[in-house]
């Protein structure tokens, strides 16, 4: 899955949406909200800000009027959801922000719709660096994310420099953005908790087909907290990462020794056959084969971001680091790569 080439038929860019769901995030809101506003103010154009309160019961929707009176500039819009996934509280987000005075009037090929968590921040140049990439005729720019360093001895299992490079196959509704004409193309934000963002995606660049790309311009810092606001995510993920760390180490050999068994055995079943991230944790230590597992699923989702390998669940691809579940490994097929 290369990047499609670029497109002159596009509009130019006339405003922006920028969509944040929050649930019980107090104590993040404000510097999300704010690094938002920074960016928003680097990118001459009306941006409006649609904060998800996604059913809270603490303090974020007064976190999220203070930074809104602080930041008068930037259009705020707040919408109380109780939709019972994450995905259909984005949608709500999406939803009300395009239906805001500033956007209301602009077709929807001219409006930008940026996406981001609430436990999240993003660079200065955020907005600006995908205004750049829509303005060349792209309707979808994938980011990427990195947790705040918090010294674990897991996080080198997710800041390896092989999938934090332009060109990477990483999906994160942390930070990507589309046009709205594509998010419309697409179905919008699927209503399901797992997944949303990567099935909008392969909606976008799959199934319609359009232009996209993927940066590492401007990385966005998420929360490395290991109890999320519910039991799936990258906070369990990053759990049971501690857990492998703990017991086999980070160093890097052991991740390189990974990486080279699951190309192995993806290699040697095909095209079309898949394997399981325990294959290859069974293979480099056949009685620990389950705890090593959680790293063999680490290195397996760098390799999917790197377009080595495809991670799917029921032959839809997914993001092995925060899909719930058995997950299997594959070779991206022939028109894929």
């Amino acid at each position: 899955m290369h990047p499609r080439d670029e497109t002159d038929d596009r509009p130019a860019l006339c405003g922006v949406l920028v969509v944040v769901p929050a649930r019980d995030e107090e104590a993040e809101i404000a510097g999300c909200l704010g690094s938002v506003a920074t960016a928003a103010e680097r990118v001459e154009l009306p941006v409006v800000v649609s904060v998800v309160l996604h059913r809270c019961t603490d303090r974020t929707a007064e976190k999220v009027a203070d930074v809104a009176r602080e930041h008068a500039n930037v259009h705020w819009v707040t919408v109380a959801s109780e939709a019972e996934t994450l995905g259909g509280a984005r949608a709500d987000g999406a939803d009300a922000g395009r239906s805001h005075e500033a956007l209301a009037d602009l077709p929807p090929g001219a409006v930008w719709c940026a996406s981001t968590d609430a436990d999240s921040q993003v660079p200065p140049a955020w907005l600006a660096e995908q205004r750049v990439l829509a303005d060349r005729g792209l309707d979808l720019v994938l980011g990427t994310v990195e947790p705040r360093e918090d010294g674990s001895p897991s996080t080198p299992y997710w800041h390896a420099p092989h999938h934090l490079t332009e060109g990477h196959l990483g999906v994160r509704a942390a930070n990507l953005g589309l046009r709205l004409s594509a998010y419309d193309d697409a179905g919008g934000f699927p209503d399901r908790d797992e997944g949303a963002d990567v099935h909008l995606v392969h909606a976008v660049r799959e199934i319609a087909g359009l232009p996209w790309t993927s940066t590492d311009r401007a990385r966005v810092v998420t929360s490395s907290r290991r109890q999320g606001r519910s039991s799936r995510g990258f906070a369990r993920f990053l759990t049971r990462l501690d857990v492998a760390v703990a017991a086999f180490g980070a160093s890097p050999d052991l991740q390189d020794r990974l990486r080279s068994q699951l190309l192995q055995i993806a290699e040697e079943r095909g095209a079309g056959k898949t394997l399981c991230p325990s294959d290859a944790a069974g293979v480099l230590d056949p009685e620990r084969r389950r705890e090593l597992t959680p790293l063999a699923r680490a290195v397996a989702s760098t390799l999917a971001d790197e377009g080595l390998v495809v991670i799917t669940q029921k032959g839809v691809p997914v993001d092995g680091r925060t899909a719930v579940g058995p997950v299997r490994v594959g070779l991206p097929l022939a028109e894929m790569r």
